[in-house]
Formats: structure tokens, C-alpha cells, sequence
């Protein structure tokens, strides 16, 4: 093959085809966040073994409580937020360098611009989620999947749960951000320049689902449904073109589910307005993992995608 034909395999229109981007993308990202991962873990040790020190006796107690702490989203302890807003920092610091250096774009072009009605798209987005985890809720409980044993305000104060719920917010509005710029902005939006939208959210969905199998109990049924999430995700960016409506639904998804309706969320304990015994069967309501997992929630998502994929199909033959 001559020098032109290897060059227009690698190189289109003076930048690196969408591919080759997402690729190198993909393993700088993650290689950075483990990188990152490890010297904020290293830093925080030293500083535990000071503030610690009279509490402990061996490195493997400083570790196992460390890493305690930072999984510790059911209170969403100091260390737990803490590395949350680091690692959503990490990630968009390396999409904001592939942009500019790889992609030769601006970041708002990602979806990123703050023009009119961008929080409105994000309320929108949150609000029809916070609607369908309802749903979910309900049917969960009229099904035999889930029982409601215990609320939180027969053990805390009304003052204790807010600061809860706006700490879980908050915290999973971060996680949305993060993982919203990551799949279905820099992934999800170059591989759209090369194979079309439709084979994109395919891709870049199942490359969702994969992301979380290192959560606790991950398997083949929460990759499958967090593969449909990242279809309705991909659809809410689709709708509007911009990340907001996505991340607002990102952000109530995980917010709904734990903190306020009290199921785990992708495997993590994130507490919950409700205290729950999950009865029904895994392939039902999700097993430890949660409801992502399990057919209840996968056939609300095909509705909403359904639906939505119908309201914005209309919205643009309309313009």
C-alpha cells in the first residue's frame, strides 16, 4: 500500500479517524484514571496514617479501612465524595485534552454549552426518570419482588435525611457528569462521525454495560441491562444534542434508585428512604446488584426508549 493510502486509513480531514480517536482515547483515559487512582490513594494514605495513627497497627488495617471509607456511598463518607470529585475531574480533563489536541474541537461543541434551556433539558431529564423509577418502585412491590420493612425517618432526623438525600445528589450528579462526557460524549459522538448514530449507540452502549462489571455483583444480566440504559441515554442526547438531558436522567437513575426508593445501585448500598428485603427472583428484580440487572427495570427502559425514540422521531420530521 502506497504512503497516501496508509495515510487515509489513519488520517481524515487532518485529524485521526473516529476510530483510531476513540481507541487511543480509550486507553489513555483509563490508564490516567488508574494512574490517578493510585496516587490519590497513595497521598491519602500518608495523610490516614497521621490523622490514624493511634488506630492503627498494621499497613493491611490502614488499607482495608481505606478502602472501606471510600466505598462507603451509603453515608457518602468525606473520602467517598472526595474521590468522586476527583475521578469526575480526572475524566474531564482528559476529554478536554483529547478535544483540543486529538479532536481539534471545542468542549461545549461535546455537548457541553451553556445557551438557553440547558438546565431546563437537564430538569426534564431528571424528573422523567425520578417518574419511571416510580413505576419501578411500585411494581416491584405489587409483584412480591421487594417489601418495605422500615423507613428512615423512624431512625433519623428530618435534618439528617435532607443532608442525605442532597449529599446522594450530589454525588451522583457527579458520577453522571463523568460518565456521560465519557460514553455518550467523547465515545458515543466520534464513532457517530464514522459508522452513523445508530451503530454508534450500539457500540458505545455495550462499551457502557462493560464499564461496570468491575462493580459488585456484575455479570452478563446487569451488562444486558446496562446496555438498554445506555440506548436511553444515547436517545436523550440524540433528542437534544447536547448532554444535559442525559445527565439529568443519568443523575435521577442512580439518585431514584438507592437514595430515595432504597434499592443498591449497580451493587453499591447508597441507603435509601425506604429500607427493603429484595424477595423476588435475581432475573427479576436484580439480585445484589440491583434492579438494573433484572427484567422488571429492562422493560421499563424499552418503553421509555420506545417512547422517546417516538417524541423525538416526531419533534425533528416537525422542524
Amino acid at each position: 500500500m502506497n504512503q497516501t493510502g496508509c495515510s487515509s486509513w489513519l488520517v481524515r480531514d487532518g485529524r485521526l479517524r473516529s476510530g483510531w480517536r476513540v481507541g487511543l482515547y480509550l486507553i489513555v483515559a483509563r490508564l490516567v484514571q488508574l494512574f490517578a487512582a493510585l496516587m490519590f490513594g497513595v497521598i491519602l494514605s500518608a495523610i490516614l496514617m497521621v490523622v490514624w495513627a493511634d488506630q492503627l497497627t498494621s499497613p493491611e488495617i490502614l488499607v482495608e479501612r481505606l478502602y472501606s471509607e471510600l466505598l462507603n456511598v451509603a453515608t457518602f463518607s468525606p473520602l467517598a465524595f472526595s474521590f468522586r470529585l476527583y475521578d469526575t475531574l480526572v475524566v474531564l480533563a482528559v476529554i478536554f485534552v483529547f478535544r483540543r489536541l486529538i479532536d481539534r474541537r471545542p468542549m461545549r461543541a461535546l455537548g457541553f454549552d451553556f445557551t438557553r434551556g440547558w438546565w431546563q433539558e437537564m430538569l426534564a431529564g431528571f424528573v422523567l426518570i425520578v417518574v419511571a423509577w416510580g413505576v419501578i418502585f411500585v411494581l416491584a412491590l405489587v409483584t412480591g419482588a421487594a417489601t418495605i420493612v422500615g423507613f428512615a425517618w423512624e431512625h433519623d432526623s428530618i435534618g439528617a435525611i435532607l443532608i442525605a438525600l442532597s449529599s446522594g445528589l450530589l454525588f451522583n450528579l457527579l458520577v453522571s457528569i463523568a460518565e456521560e462526557a465519557d460514553a455518550r460524549g467523547y465515545v458515543l459522538q466520534n464513532l457517530a462521525e464514522g459508522i452513523r448514530f445508530v451503530p454508534a449507540m450500539l457500540v458505545s452502549s455495550f462499551y457502557f454495560g462493560v464499564l461496570h462489571l468491575l462493580n459488585p455483583g456484575a455479570g452478563l444480566a446487569s451488562t444486558i441491562g446496562i446496555f438498554f440504559a445506555g440506548i436511553l441515554l444515547a436517545l436523550g442526547y440524540y433528542a437534544t444534542r447536547r448532554l444535559w438531558f442525559p445527565i439529568g436522567m443519568h443523575a435521577a437513575w442512580n439518585f431514584a434508585e438507592g437514595p430515595l426508593f432504597g434499592f443498591p445501585v449497580s451493587g453499591l448500598d447508597m441507603g435509601g428512604l425506604f429500607r427493603l428485603n429484595i424477595t423476588g427472583p435475581d432475573w427479576w428484580i436484580g439480585g445484589a446488584f440491583g434492579p438494573e440487572a433484572g427484567a422488571l427495570a429492562i422493560i421499563v427502559e424499552i418503553a421509555l426508549i420506545v417512547g422517546l425514540g417516538f417524541w423525538t422521531t416526531r419533534r425533528k420530521n416537525a422542524e
